[in-house]
């Protein structure tokens, strides 16, 4: 809302119970995810967007040899909490290839993806507080609309999803636009839990698996 219209268009505002409103809401927030892993853990950003299965969001991150489990989600939170209450705007900002390169310098993997795009092609970055990333957009006003976040989980995975590529650390994430929908959504999920087949599989002693 906050770049100007040059000319004429179609304006659509976008509430979070829609598709596209729910994507833009958790692409934001899963830049505020990588600016709290930047500065928590000072790791290398990969890619960030929301999950294609339209639930959440994650961030791939070069992390060498830390090994994140949900030990470490505590502090992630916190610094996205941090994020949020700060206000942040996601600024809109188009930059040269040259200028591109610059800014990101230290992290090859964005390089790796700045050196593949045509020659002709118009790069962006979002800045967000004191995190700057390359993004196509678009993004909600500020972090003050995500009034709930919590990370999922933490897996392993590979640039590029090649494995002989780099190893990265993948965190999943889930926002909300009120408290109330991350508690029902914290709940359908424990309630999930309780109906997994392996665990019920066990619990009722209906299969084991053997320790060798």
């Amino acid at each position: 809302m906050a770049n100007p219209l040059e000319g004429d268009c179609d304006l659509k505002l976008c509430k979070f119970d829609s598709d596209e409103g729910r994507d833009t809401f958790w692409h934001s927030s899963a830049h505020i995810l990588g600016e709290s892993l930047e500065r928590v853990y000072g790791c290398k950003l990969c890619i960030g967007p929301c999950t294609t299965r339209g639930e959440g969001f994650y961030y791939d991150a070069h992390y060498n040899d830390l090994t994140l489990n949900d030990t470490h989600f505590e502090a992630i939170d916190k610094q996205a909490k941090k994020a949020v209450a700060e206000k942040q705007a996601f600024e809109h900002i188009e930059v040269s290839r040259a200028e591109a390169l610059e800014i990101f310098a230290e992290n090859k993997f964005k390089v790796e993806i700045i050196n593949e795009l045509p020659e002709d092609k118009t790069i962006t970055v979002y800045r967000c507080g004191p995190l700057v990333d390359l993004c196509r957009g678009p993004h909600i006003p500020n972090t003050s609309f995500v009034k709930a976040f919590a990370c999922l989980k933490a897996s392993a995975s590979y640039w590029r999803g090649k494995a002989d590529r780099e190893g990265l650390q993948r965190v999943y994430g889930i926002s909300f636009p009120d408290s109330k929908r991350l508690k029902e959504y914290q709940h359908m999920i424990e309630e999930a839990k309780k109906r997994d087949h392996r665990l019920l599989g066990l619990s009722q002693e209906l299969f084991f698996f053997p320790s060798t």
